[in-house]
């Protein structure tokens, strides 16, 4: 007895009763729709456009990354000096790729208490490695930019 089951169809799955999911269970404007990585990527946006109109042109030169940790190498190098977990890393342009800046999001999101200080952690370590990989001061960079601890 050879016999085939019929073709499922595609799309959301329900239940056997017909219930199920069946659309978003948070409507678009509330703002638990989006999910903290999406959040977190439209605070390291927000922080690169903010740059983005004083530089225009110089900016969107640079690849902007987001890792959910720095990688093993990078936290042996900060253990070994006896510095925090980075909450950020810049790596400058080569021949054939861009300047890249990667934000790590679960060490800022554990340092920030709230969402304000989350955007303000990100912005600081956007402007931190921007003025890394140009050799220039914080200052200059984001006039508007006052770090609470000197040592960022």
């Amino acid at each position: 007895m050879n016999s085939k089951l019929p073709d499922r169809p595609s799309g959301p799955r329900r239940n056997r009763h017909g219930r199920g999911r069946r659309g978003p269970l948070i409507p678009m404007h509330l703002p638990a729709y989006r999910s903290r990585p999406e959040r977190f990527d439209d605070a390291v946006m927000a922080s690169a456009q903010r740059l983005a109109q004083r530089w225009p042109g110089k900016i969107e030169k640079i690849e902007f990354l987001i890792d959910p940790v720095p990688s093993d190498k990078l936290l042996d190098q900060a253990s070994a000096l006896g510095e925090r977990v980075p909450l950020a890393s810049s790596v400058p342009a080569g021949a054939r790729s861009p300047a890249r800046i990667i934000i790590y999001r679960l060490p800022i999101e554990q340092i920030a208490e709230n969402t304000g200080e989350l955007l303000d952690l990100v912005h600081q370590c956007v402007v931190h490695e921007v003025a890394q990989l140009w050799m220039k001061p914080i200052s200059e960079v984001d006039p508007s930019y006052f770090p609470e601890d000197p040592d960022f």
